[in-house]
């Protein structure tokens, strides 16, 4: 653990932060003891990134936690040496930040490390405390079995009808030659999702 995760440790945070930091931890990543993991956060977000770190402690694994802010100046020009480098000897990372204007590159380069390692990466991007206490409550089981239904239907659809008492009726062609992923919350080395997750693409 580096100073900054120490740091995190240090600092109190809502308790209603805790089954929303629980459910990413243990349900969405799946974080085993001997695994490593990367935590990158900003100071407007450390009362969140406090809640992770100290289910990432109870979960007893290694980690490293980066403050955007002690690295570098926002807007990020590239994301710091210093955060890419531990992201390469971890299997999974969390990025929870405040994203400002300008900042797309720096997030690239994140997710080059993590598609080319095939990590399991939270992008908890614009992460609220409204989010942590609602969305972040989901069962994400159930989330993860209604989209593997959805994945199913739309693998082998050529057309899809959606229709409301409101008056919608939508048609779509569907094209069984398209590779589908979901995004349930529960994340794996295959893609990574954004959390709170829940979506087909």
């Amino acid at each position: 653990m580096n100073e900054t995760a120490a740091h995190l440790l240090s600092l109190a945070y809502p308790a209603e932060f805790v089954p929303g930091a629980r459910s990413a931890v243990t349900t969405c990543l799946r974080i085993a003891p001997a695994e490593k993991v990367t935590l990158i956060t900003d100071r407007a977000t450390e009362p969140i990134a406090a809640a992770l770190g100290r289910e990432l402690a109870e979960c007893g694994c290694q980690w490293n936690a980066f403050l955007l802010e002690d690295l570098a100046p926002r807007p990020l020009a590239n994301m710091p040496g210093e955060v890419l480098a531990d992201m390469e000897t971890s299997q999974v990372s969390i990025f929870a930040v405040q994203v400002q204007a300008n900042e797309l590159r720096s997030r690239m380069q994140m997710t080059d490390v993590v598609n080319r390692r095939h990590m399991r990466h939270a992008h908890m991007v614009n992460i609220t405390p409204e989010i942590m206490c609602q969305g972040m409550r989901a069962d994400f089981n159930l989330v993860d079995r209604l989209s593997q239904q959805v994945l199913e239907r739309v693998r082998k659809a050529r057309r899809i009808r959606a229709t409301t008492a409101a008056g919608t009726d939508i048609t779509a062609d569907m094209n069984p030659g398209y590779k589908w992923f979901k995004t349930s919350g529960i994340i794996s080395t295959e893609k990574w999702g954004n959390l709170p997750g829940g979506e087909c693409f």
